[in-house]
């Protein structure tokens, strides 16, 4: 009697619990978008060549790079303000100014850049062999631009605790952007594949963004708050400056393994990073369900705590889902669902679902840094990971290629983990001793 009436207490401690509902409502849809993803990557094998595969990845690693520096990190003045400000009408004018500021930024940017082509400046610095970019160029601007809005979009909406709108949002672009997609590569196959699957992939993104942004729009009051710049670009800049050094970081490898390797190299590589990619996606839906809890929390105390406990749950999901993930991957390579050519995978898969569930657990201490207001510390860590990454891609890439590839990115995330533990324990450390200075 005792262990039914402790296993209903639970299950009613569990449903009372805001974070618990709200990740359980979010992650179901989640769960449903990471697991497409995977039971189609067959599908999207056959449908592609192996360098067409690896091309691809490729091309989508330099889309999400930029994409998170061209947001100038105006999601967190978003995030932060929203829950600052009481006022609809304020939050109304938040709104307009963060949307206004980053439509001007990107256009301030992107259009010379396309205009004097300095984007064909770039392609040749990251690719190693000619490729024909000139059938890519628009797909890739429409998926930067797409890239950026989906993140501004997706922020806001849990910002605003619209848990609905993220769940229809997230189901519309699981079977939308896939049968788009699908449909598109199986009739435009004499095609190629690349220019295909980008351009009908974004193009539908882009619509999505479009229809779902018209929440967004409702809150806005067209004023412009001038006082909110300064603030905002205090907060945004150090995430932007540390989003640069990012491309160092999370790009490093992939941009020395395509200077030392092959685009058949890079399938390998990029077919383990889809599978362990359910581990950083899966993340993103908690984190953005856990941040506005953890901005809205005055007690530092208790945030300390509440981020240990998180901390230690996501290790062991995480955990699972990575044994999960390598026992499915064995299973559809030896039964020929995958085809055998990509069995290198399960070689780099351990190395690469390791470095991501310790990538995915580093934002729970960079949190921190918002909540303190000291983001210049984002821009410090990541100035010193992009010494490190760099060190390591010239000496183990050309070396042991892929497997150097996915070393790199291990490494490179224990020490960004532990550079970020260290740092926001000193600061906690002397936030509790400055508002308790009787702890010692």
């Amino acid at each position: 009697m005792n262990f039914v009436r402790n296993v209903k207490a639970g299950i009613e401690r569990y449903r009372k619990n805001i974070l618990f509902n709200r990740l359980f409502t979010v992650l179901s849809i989640d769960i449903l978008v990471k697991a497409s993803g995977i039971v189609l990557l067959p599908i999207y094998l056959r449908l592609m060549t192996q360098e067409e595969y690896g091309l691809y990845g490729y091309l989508l690693s330099i889309i999400m790079t930029f994409s998170i520096v061209l947001n100038f990190g105006l999601y967190i003045p978003l995030t932060k303000f929203y829950h600052d400000f009481n006022s609809e009408k304020e939050k109304g004018k938040l709104l307009f100014t963060i949307v206004l500021s980053l439509c001007c930024l990107l256009t301030i940017v992107l259009l010379p850049a396309y205009l004097f082509k300095f984007d064909h400046v770039i392609i040749k610095i990251l690719f190693k062999n000619t490729i024909e970019y000139t059938k890519y160029r628009i797909p890739v601007l429409i998926a930067v631009i797409a890239s950026v809005f989906n993140f501004m979009l997706s922020n806001f909406l849990f910002a605003s605790e619209k848990i609905n709108q993220i769940k229809k949002y997230n189901l519309w672009r699981i079977f939308t952007i896939n049968i788009f997609t699908i449909i598109a590569l199986y009739f435009f196959r004499d095609k190629d594949s690349v220019q295909v699957r980008l351009g009908s992939t974004y193009l539908i993104e882009f619509i999505l963004i479009c229809f779902f942004s018209s929440s967004y729009v409702k809150e806005i009051i067209p004023v412009f708050n001038r006082k909110l710049i300064p603030a905002s670009l205090k907060l945004a800049f150090p995430i932007m400056l540390s989003a640069i050094f990012g491309i160092i970081i999370n790009f490093s490898d992939k941009f020395f393994l395509e200077k030392y390797g092959s685009f058949t190299d890079f399938s390998y590589y990029y077919l383990a990073i889809a599978c362990a990619s359910v581990i950083p996606m899966t993340f993103a839906s908690f984190q953005n369900a856990w941040l506005p809890l953890f901005l809205k929390e005055k007690d530092l105390k208790t945030n300390i705590i509440k981020t240990n406990k998180f901390m230690l749950r996501l290790v062991f999901v995480f955990l699972g889902l990575s044994v999960c993930i390598l026992i499915f991957m064995k299973i559809i390579i030896a039964t020929g669902i995958i085809q055998i050519k990509y069995q290198k995978t399960l070689y780099i898969l351990p190395i690469i679902l390791i470095s991501q569930t310790i990538a995915s657990l580093i934002p729970l201490y960079s949190n921190y840094v918002i909540y303190f207001e000291r983001t210049h510390i984002a821009s410090l860590t990541g100035f010193i990971l992009c010494i490190i990454s760099l060190g390591l891609s010239l000496l183990l890439i050309p070396r042991y290629n892929v497997y150097g590839a996915a070393t790199v990115s291990l490494i490179s995330n224990i020490i960004y983990l532990c550079l970020y533990y260290f740092i926001i324990r000193i600061y906690t450390r002397k936030h509790l001793l400055s508002n308790h200075p009787a702890i010692k």
